[in-house]
């Protein structure tokens, strides 16, 4: 028995068709929606600068936009929102008058700052009241100022003190680099670095130590590199040697050129003259680093010991004493070069010397005149005292009881000086009595 052919012929499909259909099944897949992202614009955002929050993928049929503060939808952390059919926007309770939200979505913040950091959220709102949402991370750099380096000694001394150094105030996402003499570090274990490079420790310092220093700063969106630092390194100071051209010079004659020598560096020189700090004169110059002193003419002023002392901050050593001699010839007319007080002290000097041999002559015209004086009077005294002692002797019984000698030496010599007569001169040294009754 045949099939029937009406209602076989209705359902039946014919091979090439139903291949045809399998083939497009096979290679027809559906259409995706593409997925709401949030692109930060520039991705590293300095301090100061606008960023943009780009909406990227938002669906034709969009009702609305809406930004939020924060990784939540939280109507007290709303930025501004916007509405398409009316093309109105309200602002949120965090504006702050710098946000702009457009009519595709995207928000723009202008002169960011580092509390603008943090996350942010995107809400669309479809026609069919459907939403999605989408949060972004904005992270804003500040644009480091120029590091200044600091040390913790501002005077080490050498083979003494370790020097610790510090660059610049401590940021957040900030790397650090160190050269020293231009260079970068070498491997030296007297160098040690932080573990975030921005402390750089010199142990027991040397005069090799000094620098400069530099240091850099990096983070994501800016670089700043420091002043140079040079540490002043305290050290002992070598005595200078002191040289001349010539020692001996006649007046108004020269040049005389000085000329300390060190082998130090780092140190600077001054001069010293009879211990005193030099003064120059104009017919003195020195040399740019004060290492020769010039004395163009010589005067008689000039001479005297000269010493140069070199010095750092910390130490110092002055020279040996070296003695310019100035040769000249002394005229009438050199006398004007002495000084006010010079020749004042002269005036005073010979009064004085006037006073004195005249107060010497006085005394010794005192001294003659009251000895003579005296001499006569002893002369007539021993003769009255003879005469006397005479007569009396002759008057008196043959029996004395008593007489008593008293003698009185003189020098004959000093009355030899003092005397004014002719009389003859005693011996040297003569004893004259006089006879005093015992009573």
């Amino acid at each position: 028995m045949e099939p029937p052919s009406g209602p076989a012929s209705r359902w039946h499909v014919p091979w090439s068709r139903l291949l045809l259909a399998v083939s497009l099944l096979t290679f027809w897949t559906s259409p995706t929606t593409a997925q709401l992202t949030v692109e930060m614009v520039p991705p590293l955002a300095a301090e100061g600068s606008d960023v943009l929050l780009f909406a990227h993928n938002v669906t034709k049929n969009t009702l609305g936009y809406a930004w939020y503060r924060g990784e939540r939808v939280d109507n007290t952390q709303l930025i501004a929102s916007y509405r398409v059919d009316i093309n109105a926007t309200t602002n949120g309770s965090v504006y702050s008058g710098r946000e702009t939200l457009y009519p595709n979505g995207t928000l723009l913040i202008q002169n960011v700052t580092q509390k603008d950091t943090g996350s942010y959220t995107l809400l669309v709102t479809k026609k069919d009241l459907q939403t999605e949402r989408q949060t972004g991370h904005l992270h804003i750099h500040p644009v480091l100022p120029t590091p200044v380096i600091t040390s913790n000694n501002s005077n080490p001394r050498e083979h003494e003190d370790t020097v610790v150094l510090t660059c610049g105030a401590e940021t957040q996402n900030t790397s650090y680099m160190w050269w020293i003499n231009n260079q970068s570090l070498p491997n030296s274990t007297r160098l040690e670095l932080s573990e975030d490079k921005r402390t750089l420790t010199v142990f027991n310092v040397t005069r090799n130590d000094t620098g400069p220093y530099v240091c850099e700063a990096r983070n994501p969106v800016s670089v700043s590199r420091s002043d140079p630092f040079t540490l002043n390194v305290l050290y002992p100071v070598a005595k200078p040697s002191l040289q001349a051209s010539n020692t001996t010079v006649t007046e108004h004659e020269g040049p005389v050129v000085l000329t300390c020598l060190t082998d130090e560096t780092g140190v600077s020189i001054r001069w010293f003259f009879k211990g005193q700090s030099l003064l120059l004169a104009q017919r003195m110059t020195l040399s740019s680093d004060n290492s020769t002193l010039t004395i163009d003419p010589v005067s008689r002023e000039d001479t005297g010991d000269y010493q140069c002392e070199a010095f750092n901050r910390g130490n110092s050593n002055r020279s040996n004493p070296l003695r310019l001699h100035v040769k000249y010839q002394w005229t009438p007319e050199s006398s004007s070069d002495l000084s006010v007080g010079a020749i004042v002290g002269i005036v005073i000097g010979a009064v004085a010397g006037v006073a004195l041999i005249a107060a010497l002559g006085y005394f010794v015209y005192t001294m003659n005149t009251s000895g003579a004086s005296d001499q006569r009077d002893l002369t007539e005294h021993k003769s009255s005292d003879h005469n006397h002692s005479q007569g009396f002797s002759d008057s008196l019984p043959a029996k004395v009881d008593e007489v008593e000698y008293s003698s009185l030496n003189f020098n004959a010599q000093e009355l030899k000086n003092k005397a004014t007569s002719a009389s003859p001169s005693p011996t040297d040294t003569e004893t004259i009595y006089s006879e005093v009754k015992k009573q």
